[in-house]
């Protein structure tokens, strides 16, 4: 038997606005460099990553957090999902420990219009980004594949700094 939540999750999408703050180094203005994606509400944090990193042109793949609760990096008082490394990460009522990315879907967070959570992508190149939530439970559009790509602002910036340049 599908619930109704599970149902509505299923043909509904949540549009999420992504604005890079940091990484490898630089620090970016406000509203320098955004992506709105929509994302359907079954999709998971795991599916969201692969959206991340495609819309933001990246090509080496690297671990990744999602935090919420959280208004920096590394903040410790974060509710924080990423890769699962083995059974010890999988989810815990301990807010510290990692949650696995791949098991949680964007309609169990019960996120809201407004809502600020954070994606960190490379922990070596920390680039850190701000997503803010501006629309739940839209409807799916019949015949579209999602993730989709609905606005982008600004350039990428290259996954790694090219140090031959400055010879």
């Amino acid at each position: 038997m599908v619930t109704k939540k599970a149902a509505s999750a299923n043909n509904t999408c949540i549009r999420l606005r992504v604005e890079l703050l940091t990484g490898a180094g630089y620090e970016f203005e406000d509203n320098y460099i955004v992506r709105v994606i929509d994302m359907r509400s079954k999709h998971t944090l795991d599916k969201l990553h692969e959206a991340l990193f495609k819309a933001f042109d990246r090509y080496d793949n690297h671990l990744y957090e999602f935090s919420f609760g959280a208004d920096q990096p590394y903040d410790e008082n974060a509710v924080r999902y990423g890769v699962a490394m083995n059974d010890n990460d999988l989810p815990s009522p301990d807010k510290n420990k990692l949650r696995n990315a791949s098991k949680t879907s964007l309609a169990s967070l019960e996120l809201k219009p407004g809502d600020v959570f954070y994606y960190l992508f490379d922990f070596g190149d920390d680039w850190w980004h701000r997503i803010t939530v501006e629309n739940v439970d839209m409807p799916a559009k019949t015949g579209r594949r999602y993730p989709l790509l609905i606005e982008k602002h600004g350039e990428s910036p290259d996954q790694y700094e090219d140090f031959d340049e400055e010879k």
